[in-house]
């Protein structure tokens, strides 16, 4: 499969400006839209354009967008439209008729003629007796498009196309097989073999290259955001990818994760939460609130969800299943991946013993001796310990009103520890102001002796303080080198970050009784220390 036109990519980023701007999720845009959320994906993504505008005009007006907005967005539409090969970036699900993209009232829209009803018995497009061509409108004006009305085209146009789709099943060939030129003209369709972005794609970067791998992703069907950064999320996309693509799957673009990735050989498309989680509880008949509860855990409900270990294996997909345990399913991570199997796969673990004890992290943490309803309690309007005295990090006092003035924000700084009333999630403030969420009980108890220092704020603290996403500290302890002193904290994600100084070591308050010792560290971080 080659790429798309161009026509497509401007479209899909003209939707996805939409629905970044108004902050909705794909789930409340089908809600809304009464569009399917696969469908919604689909349109974002680049990888198909809705048959009939109305599609795009009912998901511009989701999002809010303007008269002149939507205007634009019929124009792209029409040169998407226009762009489309026979049967290729077509959605089947049927689409009302399109509504006039300018809300506002127009009295020539009123008059604008119907079709003819001769025009069902028109000529075919390479018959001579076709009519005069219609004059082109005025530069300003929107052309009325109907649904499914295909242009006519003379004989030359059709020689000109096929010549042209010679050239593409080429070009195609030539991208599959990797034979195809890395510099040239083929840079302008294919920025990842341009000199800007030679080198692999890797965690921690930013930029265009990035971009460019997660809009790729995102039109193999992904879901994701298309932000420039290489997080844990795009980690997690890309380890995806490369094992669906039978790619050595180390999460780093390379040369052949690159052919791979502009000439897909499968879909990323998965099963949303929802479905997960109604699979679960009915495999899991004997125990599905539990079953339910330790998935949600463990992935977020969401099937591509890796997780990397200290010693280079990986967790996968919706249970977790790790590369030892896969092993002994007789499975791979494409399997894994699959939520079918891997939820059919837990329920033969969990069968064996009838319980969750290949879990562990989250089977403690779901434990009540281990997170209570409340780790921490509010006191007189502030923060404290469950014995009424304020806990040392707590100078984060949350506010009793419900829309706090600029001067009652006070924001939780690095070292600092805090959740929210409703929720026993803990969060870290750490270097740079970063915000990170503890995943589970065990890794807060590798970090800490116990809850004392977690500050109870506002729920109001993610937005007031500007916090749009929180990184994990998946699978996060505590380790130093046999015999030496430095202290690390390890996650998943970044490896070892060496933590600078002991005055460090006491701002964040972890527990020196916590440092695993280890015989080597390896990965560890050299650009980004804890500090």
């Amino acid at each position: 499969m080659g790429s798309q036109p161009v026509e497509f990519d401007e479209f899909a980023a003209c939707l996805r400006a939409l629905k970044e701007r108004a902050d909705l999720s794909y789930d409340a845009l089908a809600r809304r839209t009464r569009i399917g959320r696969s469908s919604l994906h689909r349109y974002c993504s680049g990888s198909h354009v809705p048959q009939d505008y109305g599609a795009a005009h009912r998901f511009a007006t989701a999002c809010g967008a303007s008269p002149e907005e939507l205007r634009r967005l019929h124009r792209l539409w029409a040169l998407a439209d226009a762009a489309r090969e026979p049967d290729r970036g077509v959605d089947a699900d049927p689409a009302p008729a399109a509504p006039d993209p300018d809300p506002e009232p127009d009295s020539s829209s009123d008059s604008a003629p119907e079709p003819d009803s001769s025009s069902d018995s028109a000529p075919e497009p390479d018959s001579p007796s076709d009519p005069a061509p219609e004059p082109d409108p005025a530069p300003d004006a929107v052309p009325t498009l109907r649904p499914r009305q295909h242009l006519r085209k003379s004989p030359a146009l059709v020689a000109l196309a096929l010549v042209l789709a010679l050239g593409a099943t080429a070009w195609g060939i030539a991208a599959v097989s990797g034979t195809g030129p890395v510099g040239g003209a083929d840079d302008d369709q294919r920025p990842l073999f341009s000199a800007e972005c030679a080198g692999p794609v890797r965690l921690g970067q930013r930029g265009a290259c990035v971009r460019e791998v997660q809009r790729l992703l995102a039109r193999a069907g992904a879901e994701m955001d298309v932000d420039g950064d290489f997080g844990p999320q795009t980690l997690r996309r890309v380890t995806a990818f490369q094992a669906l693509s039978r790619i050595d799957a180390d999460g780093v673009v390379g040369e052949e994760t690159k052919n791979a990735l502009y000439a897909p050989r499968s879909r990323m498309e998965t099963w949303p939460p929802g479905k997960v989680r109604q699979r679960v509880r009915k495999v899991f008949r004997e125990a599905p609130d539990d079953a339910v509860a330790l998935a949600d855990c463990q992935s977020f409900l969401d099937p591509f969800h890796i997780v990397p270990n200290t010693d280079g294996t990986r967790n996968w997909g919706v249970f977790q299943i790790s590369d030892a345990a896969l092993r002994k399913l007789g499975g791979t991570p494409r399997d894994a991946m699959d939520p079918e199997w891997n939820i059919r796969a837990a329920h033969r673990l969990w069968s064996r013993t009838k319980g969750f004890g290949d879990w562990p992290h989250c089977d403690r943490a779901s434990s009540p001796e281990s997170v209570g309803p409340a780790l921490v309690s509010r006191v007189n309007g502030r923060a404290s310990d469950k014995d009424g005295s304020a806990p040392p990090s707590s100078s984060v006092s949350p506010s009793s009103s419900s829309s706090p003035s600029s001067a009652d924000i006070v924001c939780p700084v690095p070292g600092q520890r805090f959740k929210t009333p409703h929720h026993d999630r803990v969060y870290l403030v750490g270097p740079g102001n970063r915000l990170y969420y503890v995943p589970d009980a065990t890794v807060y108890f590798n970090l800490w002796d116990d809850w004392n220092g977690v500050a109870v704020v506002s729920d109001r603290v993610f937005a007031d303080c500007a916090w749009d996403e929180a990184h994990e500290l998946a699978n996060g302890l505590l380790a130093r080198v046999s015999g030496g002193s430095r202290a690390y904290i390890w996650d998943a994600w970044y490896g070892y970050r060496l933590i600078t100084d002991r005055t460090v070591f006491e701002k964040y308050g972890f527990s020196e009784t916590k440092i695993q010792t280890r015989p080597s560290l390896s990965p560890i971080s050299g650009d980004s220390r804890w500090h």
